[in-house]
């Protein structure tokens, strides 16, 4: 018996690390995803996957360990052991993937692995889980058991295939899809080369948990402009109910410039002169909004333009600049 998932990666429109940090986010899904297809077989879970133009090949036995020595597909392992801890058996499988998802760039490409992984595993031991129990596990995957440094925006995000608005509460937040009457106009492009993203959440993640009795000026822009980022994704996701795409276009450039003087002025890790031409050049080109989008730094940008004409247009500009992007549709008539 064959059984094949497929989970999108997703882009934050508005509030990024605002899952750690407090507030809100507003994310949407991506027209390039992660497919995972199981198959029986006599024994262990085996994987061959297609992941960035490399076909990678792992085996491992039913019970899970997780192999200190990580690589791409360390997530599988973990994924076994997660749904073990959950009571769930899984038989020998033989898994196959597709990944159209390019890794570091904050499209959360490991996020919809896991989600995929995670889905295909459960169904094959005859146990579906729901989409929210889905998302959980897979942040156990890469927080728990991984020790990623992530909230839990990326796996509600992908779980839900919709675009999601998502009020935090320590770290928590319910699955709430944003209802359109409108069409909005996206593009999304990613650099030449993978942000250090790492560097970019510890940069973050001192400043903001620093002693608050004696707060430092990286502190206080942190805190600064996550305050930013959430008050802007509350205003985003209002204007995506209301089909005000010059709203969401002032939330999205009001939370970049909160990005370029609080973050890339203060903390050497989240300067990012590539995107800041970027988000001018596609105001230029009639955006109504421009910004970072994931953890941030040159990773990926984010764009919103009036039709999709606009945005046809600026797509081909950006490829000819060699950034790779994608004309993102989200909404019905």
């Amino acid at each position: 018996m064959s059984i094949t998932v497929r989970y999108p990666g997703r882009a934050c429109l508005l509030g990024e690390h605002c899952d750690w940090a407090g507030g809100a986010s507003l994310a949407i899904p991506l027209p390039l995803g992660v497919e995972v297809q199981v198959l029986d077989a006599p024994n262990d879970v085996t994987i061959q996957s297609q992941m960035d133009d490399q076909l990678l090949e792992g085996r491992w036995p039913v019970d899970g360990t997780i192999e200190p020595s990580g690589g791409p597909l360390r997530f599988v392992p973990a994924a076994l052991v997660a749904l073990s801890q959950r009571g769930i058996t899984v038989p020998p499988a033989f898994l196959t993937t597709t990944a159209g998802l390019p890794t570091g760039r904050g499209f959360s490409s490991s996020a919809a692995f896991s989600l995929a992984v995670l889905d295909a595993l459960s169904r094959h031991a005859g146990n579906p889980l729901k989409a929210d129990e889905l998302a959980e596990l897979a942040y156990v995957v890469e927080h728990d058991l991984l020790g990623v440094q992530c909230g839990r925006l990326d796996q509600l995000s992908c779980v839900a295939g919709t675009p999601v608005f998502l009020q935090w509460n320590e770290g928590k937040a319910p699955l709430r899809r944003v209802e359109m009457s409108a069409v909005f106009h996206l593009v999304v492009g990613v650099f030449d080369c993978p942000r250090n993203t790492p560097a970019i959440l510890s940069a973050l993640n001192d400043a903001f948990f620093s002693d608050i009795r004696n707060p430092s000026k990286e502190g206080e822009a942190v805190r600064a402009a996550l305050g930013v980022f959430a008050e802007a994704a509350v205003n985003g996701a209002h204007a995506m109910e209301n089909g005000d795409a010059a709203a969401l276009g002032q939330a999205m450039n009001r939370a970049q410039n909160a990005y370029e003087e609080q973050l890339g002025r203060n903390l050497p890790a989240l300067a990012a002169p590539q995107l800041r031409r970027c988000c001018q050049k596609l105001r230029e080109l009639g955006a109504l909004g421009a910004k970072f989008s994931g953890a941030g730094g040159d990773g990926s940008v984010i764009a919103l333009f009036s039709d999709e004409q606009g945005a046809l247009a600026a797509l081909e500009e950006l490829k000819h600049d060699k950034i790779a992007s994608w004309y993102c549709p989200i909404g019905k008539v």
